[in-house]
């Protein structure tokens, strides 16, 4: 019997460059790990938005009885009020995503693809429990920074450990070597962990629209390094969005 084979893949790219939207196309049920106010809009089809302690019920569900396109909203669930203070941190939706993965590994995962939206909301969590639970080390960058990468890491590997296709979604940033001149595009993160990041993906690629259709470059092409496919028939440079025209059928 051939062994089920699962898309391991992260996507980065800039805003409005459809990196939400075609997830749409990937298989289905997909269970939504949502940090981005409002990112679903994009989505055309009905979204069904849980609240974490609806998880365990639904991780026991037949996979053709959950609805297409599941939500956990994490925006939503921490809304501390506005403060002119500087050193504010939260640690609620950390806490919650600790306990969503943990469902998740513990009572099975019912979903066909498993999403997570954005990395950079994710960090954000991540630097706000660091904020509550090693307030000195908000003293220095390093120390957070680093710690942030350690949990972010951490997470991908667990997530990636799930019986579905996992897909993670992220920002970019552009920037110059100072010393080298080089100018390089990575993904977002406060830590040197960006550089070695597209590592833990089977495959990884950069979002783009171009002639007002969703693109993906599936291999490095100018500033943008550590693209690919770890793959027998390695990709084209340059791929449509959707699941399909990346894929075919190979990851069903």
């Amino acid at each position: 019997m051939s062994q089920k084979k699962w898309i391991r893949e992260g996507r980065m790219g800039p805003p409005m460059s459809w990196k939400t939207g075609a997830m749409e196309t990937y298989p289905k049920p997909t269970l939504f790990l949502e940090f981005d106010t409002a990112g679903l809009d994009v989505i055309r089809q009905p979204v069904v938005y849980i609240h974490p302690k609806e998880l365990p019920t639904l991780c026991k569900k037949e996979q053709s009885s959950l609805p297409a396109i599941t939500a956990v909203d994490f925006s939503s669930l921490s809304n501390p009020p506005f403060s002119l203070e500087i050193k504010t941190y939260d640690n609620i939706t950390a806490l919650n995503f600790l306990d969503v993965v943990n469902c998740l590994v513990v009572n099975g995962c019912p979903w066909k693809t498993v999403v997570l939206d954005h990395l950079s909301g994710l960090v954000k969590a991540f630097i706000g429990y660091i904020g509550v639970s090693e307030s000195k080390a908000m003293d220095d960058a390093r120390k957070w920074a680093h710690m942030a990468g350690v949990l972010s890491e951490r997470a991908i590997m667990v997530i990636q450990g799930l019986q579905a296709h996992t897909v993670f979604l992220m920002h970019v940033e552009t920037e110059k070597n100072e010393v080298t001149g080089e100018i390089i595009t990575e993904p977002m993160m406060p830590s040197k962990f960006r550089q070695r990041l597209p590592g833990l993906f089977s495959q990884f690629f950069y979002a783009t629209i171009e002639g007002g259709v969703a693109m993906v470059y599936a291999q490095p092409t100018g500033f943008i390094k550590g693209l690919g496919m770890r793959k027998p028939d390695q990709a084209a440079a340059k791929l449509k969005a959707d699941f399909r025209s990346i894929y075919g059928t190979d990851y069903d």
